[in-house]
C-alpha cells in the first residue's frame, strides 16, 4: 500500500514516494514509461498493409524523432512518429 500523506510532508506521490511539491514524475517534460519497449504489428484501417508500432521508449519529441530517422535508415523503410509512438 502506497502512502499518500504524510503529515510531515504533506501529500506524497504514489509513484515516486516524494513529498508532490518535489515530486519529478509530475514535472513538465517527465516522461512516463514502465521501462517496456512494446512493438505491435497493426492492419486494421491500413487497407491490410501492415505496420509496426513501437512504444514504450522513454525519449522526448526530439531524441524520438532522431531514433526513428536512424531506424529507419538502418532498415531502409518509411515512417513517421506520432506522439510517442
Amino acid at each position: 500500500m502506497a502512502r499518500v500523506y504524510s503529515t510531515d510532508q504533506g501529500r506524497i506521490c504514489p509513484d515516486c514516494n516524494q513529498p508532490k511539491a518535489s515530486c519529478r514524475c509530475s514535472q513538465p517534460g517527465a516522461l512516463a514509461s514502465d521501462g517496456i519497449v512494446r512493438l505491435q504489428r497493426q492492419v486494421k484501417g491500413r487497407n491490410g498493409k501492415p505496420v509496426t508500432l513501437i512504444t514504450g521508449i522513454p525519449l522526448a519529441s526530439k531524441e524520438l524523432k532522431a531514433l526513428a530517422k536512424e531506424l529507419k535508415n538502418k532498415c531502409g523503410v518509411g515512417g513517421a512518429t506520432e506522439g510517442d509512438t
